[in-house]
């Protein structure tokens, strides 16, 4: 059985399936072969494997035309994956599994892939609402990390029985090798907060609340701060929104734009403080419970909608001028939210928290196997 994995957008997508890659490398009968698009994936992808001792399959780019390039250039990344998709239906239509963390790729049976099955792995684990998760439907697999993704897709259409499996996040297992790697981000000594705003316009506190949270950190002794904002908010610019926020950085400021400590939970497993707004990597954090604080500077109508669930494990800030008072009483006021924390992160990511890797490998090698199967009744 030949499969590939798809990497089609920035390295993040690594830290989600390098792990299922080399798990299932090694089932016999299993011929894995990885793809990238961007070239940091390479790195990425080499230090995974060598954290983890695990067998790294062959690695391919991409086919990428002069037009695809320049897509990029251009930071029209949304554009650029369509067309890396497209361009490379030829060489993935040689595949009996294609493996992606995107729901974009649902569309590459539309551009012509007939002979491969479709797994989705999924990244992240947030509550925000996602335009296209109806791509789902286009897979005939889907990796789910956990019972509350599963109760969402099955309530809304997007899954059916026999097509999916709730595999946990192989996240973790990437973090549990790399965790080794940490050194201290500080030498103060000072705990830190974590500062991670999402890149989508209309959610985003990054330009409302980005100096008000960079001023009130400078002016109190309790904390560093990290200030880790999702990497796709630096894609348009041509990189002078990430000089200008590179320039705010201190002794007591670390200010993160781009390494793989961004990636690789190294700020949400260290921080004892998340603020933020919808960003995903806040049920990251929550796998140890600690004080959380998220930034409304919209006023959005957030409560009792299901996207916005996570705004109820902690305090809600709608005015910049209430943040470091939040952040003066978040650890006092965090057991009012330690209970639920722990509830819904079981929901998100289930039990037991490590060994997703080999257990996403094993779902796609018995789903293949049933394929085979159901076609030689058939005939």
């Amino acid at each position: 059985m030949k499969i590939a994995f798809i990497y089609i957008a920035e390295p993040y997508q690594c830290y989600h399936a390098a792990s299922v890659a080399s798990a299932l490398s090694v089932i016999p009968g299993c011929d894995v072969t990885e793809y990238y698009s961007f070239p940091e994936t390479v790195q990425h992808l080499a230090r995974i494997r060598k954290a983890m001792h695990a067998p790294a399959p062959p690695l391919r780019p991409l086919y990428r035309s002069w037009k695809t390039r320049l897509l990029k250039t251009a930071k029209r990344l949304d554009q650029e994956r369509l067309r890396v998709l497209r361009e490379n239906i030829g060489e993935l239509n040689q595949y009996d599994v294609v493996v992606a963390t995107e729901y974009t790729a649902g569309i590459l049976k539309e551009m012509g892939l007939t002979r491969p099955r479709l797994v989705l792995l999924m990244h992240g684990a947030g509550d925000r609402y996602v335009n296209d998760d109806h791509l789902v439907r286009d897979f005939d697999l889907a990796l789910l990390p956990g019972p509350k993704v599963e109760a969402y897709f099955l309530q809304n259409g997007i899954i059916r029985p026999g097509h999916y499996n709730v595999v946990g996040y192989p996240k973790f297992d990437v973090f549990e090798a790399i965790r080794h790697e940490e050194q201290p981000l500080f030498p103060n000594g000072k705990p830190f907060a974590l500062y991670n705003p999402h890149y989508q316009r209309n959610l985003t506190s990054y330009s409302a609340c980005m100096r008000t949270v960079l001023q009130g950190f400078r002016d109190q002794t309790l904390y560093n701060l990290v200030v880790a904002p999702h990497i796709k908010i630096f894609h348009k610019g041509f990189g002078v929104k990430a000089h200008l926020l590179e320039r705010q950085a201190s002794q007591d400021i670390l200010v993160d734009t781009g390494s793989p400590a961004m990636l690789d939970m190294t700020y949400t497993s260290q921080a004892a403080l998340y603020i933020g707004d919808v960003s995903s990597q806040v049920y990251e954090f929550l796998a140890e419970p600690r004080p959380c604080i998220f930034l409304n500077p919209g006023k959005l109508k957030w409560r009792d909608d299901p996207y916005f669930l996570h705004w109820t494990l902690g305090d809600v800030v709608e005015d910049p001028a209430d943040i470091m008072p939040a952040v003066a009483r978040a650890q006092a006021r965090h057991a009012l939210y330690r209970p639920l924390q722990e509830k819904l992160f079981r929901e998100t990511f289930g039990t037991p928290l490590l060994g997703a890797s080999q257990r996403a490998a094993q779902a796609i090698s018995d789903f293949m196997k049933n394929q085979v199967s159901e076609r030689r009744h058939a005939a």
